[in-house]
């Protein structure tokens, strides 16, 4: 493993046709998502990342720090505190509202690649089961203070973060791990970026733990769709929403508690724009958080083009997970555990 501090060395972004997925909106701005920043790392070369940033939407630099992806929130009026315990160990179930999987293929990877880091931006090189991955540190939002990061293979912890919500909603960070082509110049062989039609399956899981984290912080698929090198549109998949913030877009009033076919639970749609491009958001209802899901990711591409919400792009570029946190204190905040398998 190698970790690539990338602090005060790269260029900002350049951003060209692609930023990040689901821009995060200001709470004074309910509904439509904000114009916001959007995290991810600085990255050395526009062509590389495939433009913009982690997940959640971005602006086109966010105060010079050169973050790109940002979050995907507008604000949330409700105040209902999440369900259950943050499943601090491994668990076959989904979480709440989700269904046990008893064929699951998370808790029995071969990490490699471990490190710590109190860097705004930094990536660590890793792997689980021998498949290439990518995480970053991404403190990407103007409101970011401080974190320190550890990770081995595609589990990390959020061991400490400080900071707050940008003016225009913008998270502070969102640390990430990733396959395919995103934010930064490193693109994993994992298997993506690689063409919608020639994908038999794209099978991943991910669980995690919030050990007593209550606060402002979404845990977040980031899915970004295009061409293999450009950005054309994104899809997240949030397993928790926080109390004062949501996706970027608007609530689509005809896809709200719906389910998606083989994928537990229900979700509410958030659809809109993110500066130019098209997002596509399903959302568990705050006060029901998932903690561990498997599911196709060609499942959600299927379920929204059923929907007549369908992204542009034929390829899928990248996969991605993590934290959008809008505001500390953050402690011990873990990713247990994170595969993409491309079929």
């Amino acid at each position: 493993m190698r970790a690539l501090s990338l602090t005060g060395s790269l260029a900002l972004l350049t951003m060209t046709a692609t930023l990040a997925a689901g821009c995060s909106g200001s709470s004074d701005d309910a509904g439509t998502g904000g114009s916001g920043g959007s995290g991810g790392l600085p990255s050395a070369s526009s062509a590389t990342g495939g433009g913009a940033a982690s997940s959640g939407g971005t602006t086109a630099g966010t105060g010079g720090t050169g973050a790109t992806s940002g979050s995907t929130s507008g604000a949330s009026s409700s105040t209902s505190t999440t369900a259950g315990t943050g499943g601090g160990s491994a668990s076959s179930s989904s979480g709440a509202g989700g269904t046990a999987n008893p064929g699951s293929e998370l808790g029995n990877g071969t990490m490699e690649g471990s490190g710590r880091s109190s860097e705004r931006y930094e990536t660590g090189l890793v792997s689980r089961d021998d498949t290439p991955y990518v995480l970053i540190t991404n403190g990407w939002g103007p409101g970011f203070d401080s974190h320190t990061i550890s990770w081995e293979g595609t589990s990390f912890t959020v061991e400490s973060m400080s900071g707050a919500a940008g003016s225009m909603g913008q998270p502070a960070s969102y640390p990430t791990v990733f396959c395919g082509r995103y934010s930064v110049m490193e693109v994993p062989d994992c298997g993506l970026p690689a063409p919608s039609a020639s994908i038999t399956s794209l099978r991943t899981g991910w669980r995690w733990a919030k050990n007593g984290n209550e606060g402002e912080y979404n845990a977040a698929y980031d899915i970004w769709m295009g061409n293999g090198t450009r950005l054309q549109g994104y899809l997240m998949v949030w397993l928790r929403d926080p109390p004062s913030f949501q996706p970027a877009g608007q609530p689509n009033p005809a896809h709200q508690g719906v389910t998606v076919a083989n994928v537990p639970g229900t979700w509410n749609i958030w659809n809109g724009m993110v500066n130019g491009l098209p997002i596509v958001n399903w959302v568990r209802a705050e006060g029901n958080d998932s903690y561990e899901i498997e599911f196709d990711v060609m499942d959600f591409v299927r379920d929204a083009q059923t929907r007549g919400l369908s992204v542009p792009g034929d390829q899928v570029n990248a996969v991605a997970v993590g934290f959008e946190i809008w505001e500390g204190p953050i402690t011990n905040l873990k990713s247990l555990d994170f595969y993409v398998d491309v079929n």
